[in-house]
């Protein structure tokens, strides 16, 4: 029985790593190329992945699925960006090391963000108001995130992937938990949170480099 469970969380992991590192190699491409470098700055991509894998699958299988994602993009976009940043200035003296506490660290919030995204996946398609609670999280993440990128540089390709991305996890979500109306409502509360979680990060970084 044990070694039919690991199996199992085996089929879980790989599938989803690897969707991890193909995103995380996409986002490298987008940071070494100026159309489209906003694009490797955005949680749209990374927070619609981690519950896509996690989408219709029991809590512990989703949370593995979703951590194996995050981790494996963790690891895949700093080796790439060194790799990419090497081969593009060959010959030019300019070598890029990677910050492995930076990994470290990183590693350890996709553990927890892949916990908190892989239970809204898990959730999500529950035909009930929780359902709708997890599809509404996520749609405020990503409606927050692109209300605060577009009133502080306009609307750019960061947040036309923010707008997509939403209005797709609401159709595949909705269809399948049949609360459209109940969900966009709680996303009404859920994008004033997601506007203050997103924009977290930068208060605090002004805080510790202006003061309190």
């Amino acid at each position: 029985m044990r070694q039919c469970g690991l199996r199992g969380l085996l089929r879980v992991m790989l599938p989803a790593a690897v969707a991890g590192a193909a995103l995380a190699a996409v986002a490298v491409y987008a940071y070494y190329n100026d159309p489209w470098r906003s694009l490797a700055h955005i949680l749209a991509p990374w927070a619609v992945l981690a519950c896509v894998v996690a989408f219709r699958r029991p809590p512990l299988p989703a949370v593995v699925a979703s951590v194996s994602s995050l981790a494996a993009a963790v690891v895949t976009f700093y080796v790439g960006l060194k790799l990419a940043h090497d081969i593009r200035w060959t010959g030019s003296g300019s070598v890029m090391t990677i910050n492995w506490g930076d990994v470290q660290l990183w590693l350890l919030l996709a553990g927890l963000a892949g916990a908190v995204f892989g239970l809204l996946g898990a959730t999500a398609a529950r035909p009930d108001w929780r359902g709708a609670a997890a599809t509404a999280a996520l749609l405020g993440l990503l409606l927050g995130e692109a209300y605060r990128r577009s009133s502080e540089w306009g609307v750019d390709a960061a947040v036309a992937i923010d707008a997509a991305a939403a209005v797709l996890v609401f159709a595949v979500a909705t269809g399948v938990n049949r609360r459209p109306m109940l969900t966009l409502a709680l996303t009404a509360v859920a994008a004033v949170i997601g506007f203050g979680v997103v924009s977290t990060p930068d208060l605090l970084e002004q805080w510790l480099i202006e003061g309190f």
